[in-house]
């Protein structure tokens, strides 16, 4: 598995890098190449291009929303628009609909979203929805795909993927990507283990911020110590965050390797 951060900004897109968005790839027992992205928040769609056959949106094979949260699902509205109205489209190809994994609710708020008619097919023809149900995977590919029910304001899943390892010995790897949670026993079940925990840290101990919500650069640590996690990276860092300082405090609990979400970084499973 590839995986490839698209954006990393938490809460709003940032100067530097789109919300939520993490491409990941792994091809399988045929050669064939597929891609999905964890998550599709504002302002994602734009760069996603860069890293796509073609600059070709509909190559996605599959949608992955850990929550209905704007910064983690608004640029699925984008992707829409290329599915139904994008070169393959005008040129009267067929465009199946993509698998899309999220919220039960997700068919809703999408179309609301992009305010489509209330008794119309609303973004069902462009996309295969398919409703998460905690601890219950799903297969996609080579990509084996379990939803985790974490804390959060909102339903909200961390997602554990399993898929072909890199390493080119026949094994698997693990991705365990936590979405947006707070510290939760969840957290000890979707991160077991893995060999790349992508968490949220939102901010260091130092800003009084109510529980329930995100994670600190301490907790995450924690986590991530306490589950036996393999490696680290951080994100979700909001553009006012005090980037340095949620990274001490990660490596602080935590006495692996961990590093900063960057876009455009790939990291190999």
């Amino acid at each position: 598995m590839r995986l490839v951060v698209v954006g990393c900004s938490g809460s709003v897109p940032g100067p530097d890098s789109p919300a939520s968005c993490y491409l990941l790839e792994a091809d399988d027992d045929s050669g064939r190449t597929w891609r999905v992205v964890l998550d599709l928040g504002s302002g994602a769609a734009g760069p996603l291009q860069r890293h796509l056959p073609g600059g070709d949106l509909t190559t996605l094979d599959g949608v992955l929303l850990s929550h209905l949260h704007a910064d983690h699902c608004l640029d699925a509205c984008g992707l829409y628009v290329a599915l139904k109205h994008g070169p393959a489209a005008h040129r009267g190809e067929p465009v199946p609909p993509v698998p899309l994994w999220a919220p039960a609710d997700a068919p809703g708020r999408l179309a609301r979203a992009y305010d489509l008619p209330e008794d119309g097919p609303g973004m069902t023809e462009q996309f295969a929805f398919g409703a998460w149900v905690d601890r219950r995977p799903v297969r996609l590919g080579p990509f084996t795909v379990e939803p985790v029910l974490v804390e959060h304001p909102v339903e909200a899943y961390g997602l554990r993927v399993t898929g072909p390892s890199e390493r080119g010995d026949g094994s698997t790897a693990v991705l365990a990507y936590t979405g947006d949670t707070d510290d939760c026993p969840a957290l000890d079940h979707l991160s077991a283990d893995a060999d790349l925990l992508l968490t949220e840290a939102t901010f260091t101990d130092a800003v009084t911020v109510e529980r329930g919500v995100h994670l600190s650069g301490t907790r995450a640590g924690v986590a991530a110590a306490r589950a036996g996690a393999r490696s680290v990276v951080v994100t979700h860092l909001p553009p006012w965050a005090d980037a340095p300082g949620v990274l001490a405090e990660v490596r602080a609990a935590y006495g692996g390797p961990a590093e900063l979400a960057r876009p455009g970084a790939v990291h190999h499973l």
